[in-house]
């Protein structure tokens, strides 16, 4: 039986390099919320992984 948490770690580590390489390009996303699509700015993407909105660690 696959180990189904593994799974579940590598997808997430995938979208969130697609995210971030998304955003280091300037450009937004859209994703589903509350029953709508909606675009997500490179800075809001930058901002749910702890990165300044350059991308960058915060310090």
């Amino acid at each position: 039986m696959p180990d189904l948490s593994a799974i579940a770690r590598a997808h997430a580590a995938a979208n969130q390099e697609a995210l971030l390489e998304h955003a280091r390009m300037g450009r937004s996303v859209c994703e589903w919320r509350d029953g709508k699509v909606v675009w997500i700015a490179p800075a809001e993407i930058f901002a749910r992984y702890g990165l300044d909105e350059f991308g960058r660690p915060k310090a």
